[in-house]
């Protein structure tokens, strides 16, 4: 990963986690584990659940995964923008 693109991802990171309510650390390893409740912790119930349903439904997550955001994102991450 470039040098931008590392700052992009810490910089992405960091906001996720003050939005979560978690350091970064724990986000990231929250994310390496597959701890989706470590991760969910901080939301209100109503988000965590339908965050959960999105990601257990492999259509709707794929529907998400397949718009141009998301797909902007994901290159972002792994440098090939």
């Amino acid at each position: 990963m470039s040098n931008e693109n590392n700052r992009d991802f810490e910089n992405l990171l960091k906001s996720v986690s003050n939005q979560l309510g978690k350091s970064p650390e724990e986000l990231t390893q929250a994310s390496q584990n597959g701890d989706i409740e470590n991760l969910l912790g901080n939301l209100n119930p109503s988000d965590a659940q339908k965050i959960k349903k999105i990601l257990s439904d492999k259509n709707m997550s794929n529907k998400i995964l397949s718009t141009p955001q998301a797909q902007n994102l994901i290159k972002k991450l792994l440098g090939e923008n």
